[in-house]
């Protein structure tokens, strides 16, 4: 795969090789089947895993990238938040964060596991479940090697579980994951519980 003149290349440090990534229009992302499965997790688990940061913000920006794996194409997405409040982790209110996430976000493009990011708007507020991302952060495929902090601070490590969204239909999350937040109706309630959780 070779990349045309127009797509702009984010620089990746020597711990990534035989690849590279680039920013796309939503348009050229390969809208394929993805066929990952969610890793069964509890709530408790959702929170504390990676010890995740926990903030509340807005949409700032919404990004697509096409990472080229020795000729091997992946699409994600990169969404920047502007964050507002931090429940946990050491995330500076009035800072902005870059999260990875599953491609499409923002986009009407649907995906099994992504029906929550899909829902994503600039300007939309939520709350965040960003796992940090150090160098043990790594994505190998097709002979190649992605030092997942090169291109972003954080990551959700799927499409589904990480935001709770202020959507104009209400508030948009996944239920089944947090048993104990099924009743909550807007984002308030949704604070109230991290602030008693954290």
């Amino acid at each position: 795969m070779t990349w045309d003149g127009f797509k702009k290349l984010i620089p990746l440090s020597d711990s990534s090789s035989n690849m590279s990534v680039a920013y796309i229009d939503e348009e050229d992302i390969d809208v394929g089947m993805s066929s990952a499965n969610l890793a069964e997790m509890s709530e408790d688990e959702l929170f504390s895993k990676w010890e995740p940061a926990v903030v509340r913000g807005v949409v700032q920006q919404i990004d697509h990238i096409e990472l080229d794996f020795n000729g091997q194409a992946e699409y994600q997405s990169i969404v920047t938040i502007g964050v507002t409040d931090t429940y946990q982790g050491v995330v500076e209110p009035g800072s902005d964060i870059n999260v990875l996430t599953v491609r499409g976000a923002g986009s009407e493009v649907l995906q099994s596991e992504a029906s929550v990011v899909s829902e994503l708007r600039l300007g939309m507020e939520g709350i965040f479940i960003a796992v940090p991302y150090d160098d043990t952060f790594v994505w190998k495929q097709n002979g190649a090697t992605l030092q997942l902090s090169d291109i972003s601070d954080y990551g959700f490590p799927d499409g589904e579980r990480y935001m709770f969204l202020n959507t104009d239909e209400g508030l948009v999350f996944s239920r089944d994951a947090y048993p104990s937040l099924r009743g909550a109706e807007t984002l308030d309630d949704i604070e109230v519980f991290m602030m008693t959780k954290f």
